[in-house]
């Protein structure tokens, strides 16, 4: 009865943090991060104090309703200007060792949008293993090499997200200027790059229906810059060894990643959304060196 008790508890608290998850992924990383509602009026994107900085997860620059940048944008215009992009790889580096990837897991709204629509009843499969890492290429190949040769943003022209929040939009709305009276978007504007935006956006949207999360685990660039830090960040998962894993694969069905946890629970795919702690063998800690260890607050409220 108490073994129960203690199952039912934990799953209570895994349920809690899913909601939580929910708000953070939807109030945080859509509404807050492109809240500038008054595109409406200027017609325009926002171009004030916060755009000179970034989001630390994928947002498009130019969303009518972005209040700040894309971190993949910045570092594309720093690789075309042949800069290095001190301040963006700190930023991003301080947020890597705390948390490793759970930006993607907690604020990321491309994420969840990949996860809502795996939702939707269909035949599923695993994505394998070697296009996990054309991640990489793609922020090696689009968000610096080519941008360094060309001086063109590479990654951006091919973003799906960006076509959702920014190119369909605009194209959409294309508004007339309040100073100038011409249309945001004029005759043949719209031509092959952008029909091609579309069709990766369409391509990725037949994926995630059938797949876990394929944009983030085969072709997001940031994803890619995040996944360095798991194995060493602050922010980790650990398998209690004690116990045998009885190899029911809970935790791989309740993975947004489709990862085994209890075979590597700091795998550079992991997105640290906390789901597999519905196990009670799995917990989250704060570690701050090799020696020390805090238990997190998370196993706590999942009643570790």
């Amino acid at each position: 009865m108490q073994s129960t008790g203690k199952k039912k508890t934990r799953r209570e608290s895994v349920r809690r943090l899913q909601k939580i998850r929910q708000f953070t992924l939807v109030g945080v990383g859509l509404i807050l991060g492109n809240s500038y509602f008054n595109a409406i009026n200027t017609k325009s994107v926002y171009q004030g104090t916060l755009k000179s900085g970034c989001v630390p997860f994928l947002n498009c620059h130019a969303c009518p309703f972005a209040i700040s940048s894309c971190p993949i944008g910045i570092l594309q215009h720093f690789s075309a200007m042949k800069k290095f992009p001190f301040l963006l790889l700190g930023y991003l580096g301080i947020i890597g060792l705390i948390f490793g990837r759970a930006v993607c897991g907690w604020i990321c709204p491309f994420g969840w949008l990949q996860e809502m629509m795996y939702r939707i009843k269909s035949r599923k499969f695993s994505i394998p293993g070697p296009f996990l890492h054309l991640k990489y290429v793609s922020l090696v190949v689009l968000a610096v090499i080519l941008p360094y040769l060309t001086g063109a943003h590479w990654f951006s022209k091919l973003c799906p997200w960006g076509t959702l929040i920014a190119g369909i939009p605009w194209a959409v709305w294309n508004p007339a200027d309040p100073e100038f009276g011409d249309p945001a978007i004029m005759p043949g504007d719209i031509g092959f790059y952008y029909w091609l935006k579309i069709g990766v956006l369409a391509f990725f949207l037949i994926l995630f229906v059938f797949y876990k999360r394929p944009f983030c685990r085969t072709f997001c660039p940031l994803g890619a810059i995040y996944s360095v830090f798991n194995r060493f960040s602050i922010m980790r998962l650990e398998v209690d060894r004690d116990e045998r894993c009885a190899g029911c694969n809970l935790c791989k069905r309740v993975c947004p990643v489709d990862i085994k946890v209890s075979d590597d629970p700091n795998s550079p795919e992991c997105i640290r959304c906390l789901e597999c702690q519905v196990c009670s063998k799995v917990r989250v800690t704060w570690r701050l060196t090799n020696g020390r260890k805090t238990e997190a607050a998370a196993e706590t409220a999942a009643g570790g």
